[in-house]
């Protein structure tokens, strides 16, 4: 008598990343194409692990999808000083085809060449710019005699201001122990920059 023997193929989609010990992962990579949501946690192998093990007793029969909430970081880009110059090409002898002035929001940093962001109005110094991560928008006081905005997150950095004892500011973001935000000084002058959460409560 002859035996046969077959292999028969089965085929299996799956995507890349490791399975954690629940036979889960979290999603990072091209998850639309797998019909997942980025970030969303779900398990493979009907709920074993990737060695293929099963699950262990008083799991859950059927696996579910859960899905875990990150909180991502968003960060701002913005003009650190108070005129900055736009060039027509990336080099300091180029002509300056627009200036733009302080807090202005540069979206994308992606296109840099040589220490410059291509934007829409020419090529500007990545020098010239700072960054910080934003917060749900809140208050705060100033808490001693007086509370000075500087251009960027550093107190050695130019000072653009000072608001005095019991002002609110509206902040906005915050990097390297200071708030981003703004107030209006004992002028009546609004002013905005970058405060130390050493001197507000």
């Amino acid at each position: 008598m002859k035996c046969a023997l077959g292999l028969f193929g089965t085929s299996v989609q799956a995507h890349p990343g490791r399975t954690d010990s629940n036979g889960g992962h979290t999603c990072r990579t091209n998850c639309e194409k797998w019909g997942l949501s980025y970030g969303q946690y779900h398990y493979h192998n009907n709920g074993s692990t990737s060695s293929g093990s099963t699950q262990s007793k008083g799991a859950p029969d059927a696996p579910t999808n859960k899905t875990v909430t990150e909180q991502v970081v968003q960060k701002k880009v913005i003009v650190a000083v108070d005129q900055a110059p736009v060039r027509y090409s990336p080099n300091e002898a180029s002509q300056v085809a627009a200036t733009l002035w302080y807090g202005y929001g540069v979206s994308d940093l992606s296109g840099a060449t040589d220490g410059y962001v291509n934007i829409d109005q020419g090529y500007l110094a990545k020098t010239l710019l700072v960054e910080y991560v934003v917060s749900k928008p809140s208050t705060v006081t100033i808490a001693t005699d007086k509370g000075y905005f500087f251009s960027i997150p550093d107190s050695t950095s130019k000072a653009r201001g000072s608001a005095n004892k019991g002002t609110i500011v509206h902040v906005v973001g915050e990097a390297n122990g200071f708030y981003y935000g703004s107030t209006v000084d004992g002028n009546g002058d609004v002013l905005v920059g970058f405060v130390s959460k050493s001197v507000v409560k």
